[in-house]
């Protein structure tokens, strides 16, 4: 199957593919570890305060951050390498895509092992939080599989669709997409400014419940899958 090519790609530097995440990853941890160190030395409270601030930690980015640009990666370099190297466009699209489920999936297990051994060590010992934290579910480990497994998914697509709409269509996308945007922040500030009743309408959409939550995420990760595979059809190669 010449899809498996465009997984080949990514793994001629294994550094780069996956090494430098999780050594950063040990890295970011070993610091927060070395903060639960000094921090319990304060005493009992203390490390009951850091335990609770930590819960919006963001030293899981360092996992995690490389995932943002993973997708745009793969359409501004890996995709015209695999067309150099006489890969269809179809054989991309579908090489691609494994490589992004692969991806979620294998990250996704690492954070949740992670975070049941983190949860039943009383953060290894020291109070601290790196995986349990917000961003990768505060629930239970299986819902933390789903949550992170969702996120980077929905987030390697998006990066992947937003690199191929940029060029397939150029700068004017750019301009565009960032307009709207202003646009729709402003018109959100002149709603809860203006509108009674409008910001409290807005918290209560934020106050979703997790399964809800989990349903927004999956539909921006489909939209964003769809609108690639539409894109990388015609998407010009840089």
């Amino acid at each position: 199957m010449r899809s498996r090519t465009v997984i080949d790609l990514y793994f001629v530097n294994r550094m780069q593919a996956y090494g430098w995440p999780i050594l950063v990853m040990v890295l970011a941890l070993g610091i927060v570890l070395a903060v639960g160190a000094i921090v319990g030395t304060q005493g009992a409270e203390a490390r009951a305060g850091m335990y609770e601030g930590m819960t919006w930690s963001g030293a899981i980015f360092s996992l995690l951050g490389p995932m943002i640009g993973y997708g745009f990666v793969s359409m501004g370099q890996y995709f015209p390498l695999a067309l150099g190297l006489g890969l269809t466009r179809r054989e991309f699209a579908i090489g691609q895509s494994l490589l992004f489920l692969g991806n979620a999936l294998a990250y996704a297990l690492l954070i949740t092992i992670g975070k049941t051994l983190e949860v039943a060590t009383g953060g290894f010992g020291l109070q601290i939080r790196f995986f349990d934290v917000f961003y990768t579910g505060t629930g239970a480990s299986w819902q933390t599989f789903v949550q992170t497994f969702l996120l980077i998914v929905a987030t390697l697509f998006l990066g992947a669709a937003i690199t191929s709409a940029f060029l397939r269509f150029g700068q004017p996308f750019i301009w565009l997409g960032g307009s709207l945007l202003g646009i729709l922040g402003v018109a959100m500030v002149a709603g809860i400014v203006l509108v009674d009743g409008f910001g409290a309408q807005l918290l209560e959409l934020f106050t979703l419940g997790w399964g809800s939550w989990m349903g927004v995420i999956a539909v921006i990760g489909l939209l964003s899958a769809g609108t690639w595979l539409l894109l990388v059809r015609r998407t010009q190669v840089p």
